[in-house]
């Protein structure tokens, strides 16, 4: 962790950065990889390091590559399921250097990290950034689960960047961006996910398949995520797709009100 004492009065821009950001390795499979992101954290002004399911140890290894950041080591909190790592957090970034090469695959459309930067700092709230296996990074379920993805663009050739890398430079565009003030009209995390909620209910009473009700609604979330929409936004377009849903459900016949009073 970085030492307070270290923290200079004029550094506290820099300071806002440390609560909003969770760095979340998944399953992290070499210990130098461990060190090397701790580091890489320190740099960058990032303390809350989670680590879900470790196929390592943590040991000497680790300690050496992170030098000055073996504080983020010693405070890493080790967890059993990426639940318990996302808990509290508001907004989920996976990270992938596989995206889709068609404009069917709305699963792995991606931002680059520069644009994931200028989306957040218009945001309030906190967020979990996700980093998968070295191996083989994070799963399709585990994508899902996140609000936006982000991809670094990279040479044709050999496009797969090692993850303390990747980490590196997606903590160095937020980085960048720190002394950017958020935006006091963004809309609750709860308001989203009712809007979220209706336009799934629409998409049932439009009698979809059912894959393409699961791939609309992310194609909605990808579009939430990416625009972060003001309250006001939220409200009139929740507005548009409430009476649109209300107007599509059956209103009661004459004889479907006898019914229900004499049920009564």
């Amino acid at each position: 962790m970085v030492d307070a004492a270290a923290v200079k009065p004029h550094s506290r821009r820099r300071a806002r950065l440390r609560p909003r950001f969770r760095v979340v390795l998944v399953e992290p499979e070499k210990e130098g990889n461990i060190g090397s992101i701790a580091r890489a954290m320190r740099n960058f002004g990032l303390t809350d390091l989670r680590l879900v399911s470790p196929k390592t140890v943590v040991g000497d290894e680790a300690y050496r590559y992170a030098r000055r950041g073996r504080g983020i080591l010693d405070h890493a909190k080790i967890v059993k399921a990426l639940p318990d790592a996302l808990r509290g957090v508001d907004r989920i970034v996976g990270t992938t250097a596989i995206i889709g090469t068609s404009t069917r695959n709305v699963l792995r459309t991606a931002i680059d990290p520069a644009q994931l930067a200028s989306r957040l700092a218009d945001t309030a709230g906190s967020a979990a950034l996700l980093f998968g296996r070295e191996s083989s990074g994070l799963s399709n379920c585990e994508l899902q689960q996140c609000n936006m993805i982000v991809t670094i663009p990279a040479s044709e050739d050999y496009n797969v960047l090692n993850v303390a890398t990747a980490a590196s430079i997606i903590f160095y565009e937020l980085f960048k961006v720190r002394s950017k003030s958020p935006l006091s009209l963004e809309p609750t995390r709860q308001s989203v996910e009712r809007l979220r909620s209706i336009f799934a209910s629409l998409a049932d009473a439009a009698d979809l398949p059912a894959h393409r009700k699961r791939l609309a609604d992310r194609a909605f979330r990808n579009i939430l995520a990416k625009s972060f929409v003001s309250k006001r936004e939220v409200s009139l377009i929740m507005g548009v797709l409430r009476r649109t849903r209300d107007k599509k459900q059956p209103k009661p016949t004459k004889s479907t009100r006898k019914r229900r009073l004499v049920s009564h």
